[in-house]
């Protein structure tokens, strides 16, 4: 149910447990979590992410580009819509871009996914939430170095890289 890692890079005088919860129907009821644990919640669906949201839970939502299987023939769907970017930005809750699902994903998928991240991002600069690039890497190969995380975020639209360090730090205070 949960990918478990340690982040080294958060403080540097103490190692948090960061914990993604894949989102099952039963949100908090099994979650034993230490005070300074940072949780980050994927949603399967709407009803799992409206109420990880007002729960107060998840430190971030990530993978949010994975939601609707589907577009509408109108506009790309992001995955955030607006009312939960709103309540992301009262609770400063962060939204984070898995750029492992770039490398992970079916390859007549890729573009859906880098559609719906720039959609995630203009509201994300919108909104002014706080915004985080995680490369989620399940092996040493599959990692992003600091150079291509900031051009994706370059492609994705964001030219400030001291906004988004600010945002980590008050984040993670």
């Amino acid at each position: 149910m949960f990918d478990a890692c340690v982040l080294y890079n958060i403080s540097p005088d103490e190692k948090r447990q960061f914990h993604i919860h894949t989102g099952s129907a039963k949100i908090a009821d099994d979650l034993k979590f230490q005070k300074n644990d940072i949780v980050f919640l994927s949603p399967k669906t709407d009803d799992v992410l409206d109420k990880g949201l007002k729960m107060g839970l998840p430190s971030g939502v990530i993978n949010a580009e994975l939601l609707y299987p589907k577009d509408s023939l109108q506009h790309v769907k992001g995955g955030i819509d607006d009312s939960a970017a709103n309540f992301m930005f009262e609770k400063k809750i962060a939204l984070v871009f898995n750029l492992n699902l770039l490398l992970t994903s079916e390859h007549s998928k890729r573009g859906r996914i880098i559609r719906r991240m720039a959609e995630n991002m203009k509201r994300a600069v919108k909104y002014d939430l706080p915004v985080l690039f995680a490369s989620c890497a399940k092996d040493k190969y599959e990692l992003f170095n600091g150079s291509e995380i900031k051009a994706w975020a370059n492609y994705l639209g964001i030219d400030n890289f001291e906004r988004v360090r600010v945002s980590f730090e008050k984040l993670f205070k």
